[in-house]
């Protein structure tokens, strides 16, 4: 809304008229939007949507003056003969429709445009050209105006710091043309001379000069550039060690003087930085978080990072003393019985003037989970990055990541992914292997608010490659792409917006481990949960095979069988990931009627899709009704806080549990724990081993077993909790 716009009151009293419709004939030149957001007349808001829209009325004060306004906008814009005028169409008593009749006109249009200078030097002339309005062009006064700014923003960059441009024009409104004259006054080309540093690091905690000097990256004999000054002042912003920073050149430069000193005056803040927090989630129970920073460590790699995560506090041993105090889905994932930690030492340059590759040094030590999935252990691992490799404008990054881990799953996982049914197949999945990953990042962001963006997009892009020719690991090569799409939208003038979201991912490696390598359990893909499809549980979309406890022997034409009794519950869920997906959501978000400022309503609809490419090529058959899209309606509020928006969301989800393998895990016996399956219809026989064990005849696991599903409305609702955007 135009600034003159936004202050007017357009609330109703009684006996004013509503303004239902607003619209506008004759325009060419604009669009209704760009209209309607210069003038004051506002209709009501979803007025199909009781107490939910905002009713407005219609001001006889403003509407005379939305006249003028539109007048002006047009004869600056290069329509000088514009006409506006309005008819107010009743709908029914006290509710109206207004619309702007529009006659633009004949636009005045450019003629000559004829640009002087008073230096004739050829990197004058340079700059000087490519000027915003060309002939036969419409005459618009602020396209005329931006010219300019650009024309001194780009001698001032290019070593003319007192340049000034100058603009004059002729208008013949018999012909409906514009004689424009441009005068370009550069001045004297100037070179930095001096450049003094003036901080107050009297105690010695702060950073160096050489490290400041570094930071700016302005060297005496440059040409002078506004730019590259206000680049340096970001610069050494960036490294969070100034409280204050100020540039400035020599405010007067005496005739003929091509040299301008520079004096960075810095009111420096502390060397050292330590944070620390404590929270609490769903999956991660309690959590707590520390870093320290040193903002000069080395000449050439000055910001020393130190950091420390742990998660699962509560639960997870050693630190396991308050299980009452966590979910049940933290108490139900077998990989939360363990501490999740992450530590790391990183060594990085700041972001500097004129420098568009960052390297980055990390080295890390981790224990990670995906619930209900696996537990990663990482006893070393080490990055190198690269910010911004190939000179992007938007944010990317290229790294290389070597680490030595292994990877642990329940064993109906090995057996129903990776075909490593036998207890010494498993074993060598879960002994430690190199894992050597290149990949690149890629973001493209225009949101206009980082914590609550209206409009905007976000684009995401990931590649992950792995293979013994940068250094894994024969059994650990896979290559992996995820892209995933955000776009914002404000509806109209009102707060409701609009969110949708994509994301596609595919993994491509061998899934038979035996010489062929395969795709760690980590790399692969995941779906269900508050940031993809929130009608289903975390990562419980697609795939997924069942440990199950209630089994029965069968004897079926003189052989033994173990199934699982028709009456047999699952008692866990292993989601078993896949290599393809697929996920769309579809949210509208709507202020309240009360505490507007605090809360929003949210609906919405998420579809995902998660399935696994020739699975034929596997001995063991993983469900298909990762196949078909599942579609999840829901509803939300949002509560706004200082650090994004708390989102509690209840999706509804009507559909079954997937068919998958099912397998019971048996007691320790001997050292050894066999897995049998256990699958309704499996015909893999059991007979009794040497070691007077029962043994089962190899084969594929059918996917027979579906655990019985709720009819319930309430127990198809699946809430959540998130803090943030979801995607």
């Amino acid at each position: 809304m135009a600034p003159w716009a936004t202050a007017q009151d357009l609330s109703c009293d009684r006996g004013d008229r509503e303004v239902r419709a607003l619209k506008f004939q004759g325009n060419r030149e604009f669009d209704a939007a760009s209209l309607a957001a210069s003038i004051a007349t506002t209709p009501t808001s979803l007025a199909s949507l009781p107490f939910v829209g905002t009713k407005r009325c219609l001001d006889p004060v403003e509407l005379v003056r939305d006249i003028q306004r539109l007048e002006v906008l047009y004869r600056r814009r290069g329509y000088p003969d514009v006409t506006v005028d309005t008819t107010i169409r009743t709908i029914r008593p006290l509710v109206i429709e207004v619309t702007f009749r529009i006659a633009e006109g004949v636009p005045m249009r450019v003629s000559t445009i004829s640009i002087k200078q008073t230096d004739p030097a050829a990197e004058a002339a340079k700059a000087a050209r490519d000027f915003q309005l060309q002939p036969g062009g419409v005459f618009d006064r602020a396209a005329f105006e931006a010219g300019r700014d650009s024309l001194v923003r780009r001698l001032r960059n290019a070593g003319w710091p007192q340049a000034e441009v100058l603009l004059a024009y002729k208008t013949d409104n018999a012909t409906h043309t514009a004689d424009l004259e441009v005068t370009v006054v550069p001045g004297v080309r100037a070179k930095l001379g001096a450049i003094e540093v003036v901080t107050d690091n009297s105690n010695g905690k702060g950073l160096s000069e050489g490290t400041i000097r570094r930071t700016m990256g302005l060297k005496t004999g440059d040409w002078f550039s506004a730019r590259a000054i206000i680049d340096a002042q970001r610069s050494l912003y960036q490294t969070d060690a100034f409280r204050r920073v100020d540039l400035q050149p020599d405010s007067i430069q005496p005739s003929g003087d091509s040299i301008v000193n520079l004096t960075a005056t810095l009111v420096q803040g502390d060397r050292w930085a330590a944070r620390g927090g404590i929270g609490w989630a769903t999956l991660d129970c309690f959590r707590m978080q520390g870093s320290f920073t040193d903002r000069d460590f080395l000449p050439f790699a000055e910001r020393l990072e130190l950091e420390a995560r742990v998660s699962k506090v509560g639960i997870g041993a050693p630190l396991d003393g308050a299980p009452n105090l966590c979910q049940s889905q933290a108490r139900n994932d077998p990989y939360s019985k363990t501490l999740n930690y992450y530590s790391a030492l990183t060594l990085r340059q700041p972001v500097r003037s004129r420098q568009s590759r960052v390297p980055t040094m990390t080295v890390f030590s981790s224990t990670l989970s995906e619930y209900r999935a696996y537990l990663r252990y990482t006893p070393i691992g080490g990055a190198l990055s690269l910010q911004n490799p190939f000179q992007s404008k938007y944010p990317s990054q290229l790294a290389y990541q070597l680490e030595l881990g292994r990877t642990e799953a329940e064993p109906a996982f090995f057996c129903a992914v990776f075909n490593a049914c036998e207890v010494e197949s498993r074993t060598f999945l879960q002994r430690n292997n190199r894992l050597a990953a290149l990949s690149y990042s890629f973001t493209r962001g225009t949101v206009n608010d980082a914590l609550r963006p209206t409009a905007g997009t976000t684009l995401r892009l990931e590649l992950r490659h792995a293979s013994t020719a940068i250094g894994s690991s024969s059994s650990q090569r896979f290559n992996k792409a995820v892209l995933d799409g955000t776009w914002y939208f404000q509806v109209g003038k009102t707060a409701t917006r609009v969110i949708s979201h994509v994301r596609v991912g595919q993994v491509y490696g061998g899934t038979n481990f035996r010489g062929n390598g395969f795709v760690p359990p980590q790399e692969r893909l995941y779906a269900g949960g508050p940031t993809t499809v929130r009608g289903f549980r975390q990562n419980e979309l697609g795939p997924a095979v069942y440990i199950v406890g209630d089994t029965m022997t069968v004897i079926q034409d003189g052989k033994t069988y173990f199934r699982s009794k028709p009456t047999a519950v699952a008692e866990r869920i292993v989601p078993t990931g896949g290599n393809s997906l697929l996920v769309g959501n579809l949210e509208v978000q709507l202020p309240s009627p009360i505490l507007s400022s605090l809360l929003q309503w949210a609906v919405f609809t998420d579809a995902g899709r998660l399935w696994n490419r020739d699975n034929t090529s596997t001995e063991q058959t993983i469900s298909d009704d990762g196949r078909k899209f599942k579609i999840t309606p829901g509803a939300g509020v949002r509560i706004a806080s200082p650090f994004g928006a708390i989102r509690i969301d209840l999706g509804y989800n009507a559909y079954r549990s997937p068919a998958g393998a099912a397998y019971f895990n048996a007691p320790l016996s001997g050292g050894v724990a066999p897995l049998y399956c256990v699958s309704p219809t499996n015909t893999l026989a059991v007979t009794t081993g040497a070691n007077g064990l029962p043994s089962q005849a190899s084969g594929a696991c059918p996917s027979t077993f579906r655990p019985a599903g709720s009819t319930s409305f309430l127990r198809r609702i699946n809430p959540s909790i998130w803090i943030g955007q979801a995607f």
